[in-house]
């Protein structure tokens, strides 16, 4: 049985296709069900090595409660991931992921003629979403989970208080060290330090800029963190303390999930994201997206 938040409809109006110059990317067209189209398409974007369904089917549950919003979706797979063929590319990944998104909007654009475009993405996802944002003016808003995040004074204050203070009068932790000390970590892989992702953030003052200039554009950004990204975000007031040229932007928002894990592992988790989700996208008039 479909979880509800999935949306029968989802599955059973559902298109699969292949786009792009050589019609090597594949994904799924979830258009927006007899509510009447709102003139919006939001893109999905795969984080890391999934496929188009998200991790734990979370793209899945996000397009069947979209469409009943009215707005339709396309959850697509980066070339060599996925049902996606690779296909040779110059320059970095995030520069690639970027051509191939720019590919996806402008078959959403050409093909069902919608023209405002709002990106979604989760990890790298998120990371491809504003570069995509900033290299193509067609995109109307970002939302993104665990995206760019830098740690800032107060961010290891928190840090303290809340998770050495406690480990600094525990015995049990205390032995630990002890006995990694007397036996080395030969278990630990040396080529990345524990809890640390491999992501390509712009510099601090560049990311800030970024958003300021889609800001100034009209474009909408909307930042979700979780706790799931404790090691470099662990409030929800760190979003302006980490960019406080943002402050009394209307076009720029976040929120912070510190219960949830990265990938949403939970079935409750993943409907109350997105929730969130589409409350952010949709208005409750129904006249505009993206309402931050």
């Amino acid at each position: 049985m479909l979880n509800p938040i999935d949306g029968a409809g989802d599955a059973m109006n559902s298109e699969a296709i292949f786009f792009g110059h050589a019609e090597h990317l594949s994904g799924i067209w979830s258009p927006a069900d007899g509510n009447g189209e709102s003139g919006t398409a939001v893109i999905m974007l795969t984080p890391g090595m999934l496929h188009h369904a998200g991790p734990f089917r979370l793209h899945v549950r996000l397009a069947g409660a979209l469409a009943k919003s009215g707005i339709s979706s396309l959850r697509f797979d980066l070339s060599g991931i996925g049902e996606s063929f690779a296909v040779g590319g110059q320059g970095s990944s995030l520069d690639r992921a970027a051509d191939e998104t720019i590919q996806a909007i402008d078959w959403v654009t050409r093909e069902k003629g919608i023209e405002r475009i709002i990106l979604f993405g989760l990890c790298s996802g998120a990371d491809d979403a504003l570069h995509t944002a900033m290299q193509d003016t067609r995109v109307d808003g970002i939302v993104v989970i665990d995206g760019c995040g830098y740690p800032t004074k107060r961010f290891y204050a928190r840090r303290f208080r809340t998770h050495y203070l406690r480990r600094i009068f525990s015995l049990q932790k205390w032995r630990s060290l002890f006995r990694r000390a007397l036996t080395g970590n030969a278990d630990v892989p040396q080529t990345l330090r524990p809890g640390f992702d491999v992501r390509e953030y712009p510099p601090q003052v560049e990311a800030e800029a970024n958003l300021l200039s889609l800001a100034q554009r009209q474009t909408k950004s909307h930042f979700i963190y979780t706790g799931g990204v404790a090691d470099y975000y662990n409030d929800a007031s760190q979003f302006l303390e980490m960019f406080p040229k943002l402050k009394g932007v209307s076009n720029v928002s976040s929120h912070h999930f510190p219960a949830l894990d990265h990938v949403a592992f939970l079935c409750e988790d993943r409907d109350m994201l997105v929730r969130h989700i589409v409350s952010v996208i949709v208005q409750p008039s129904g006249s505009r997206c993206m309402s931050l």
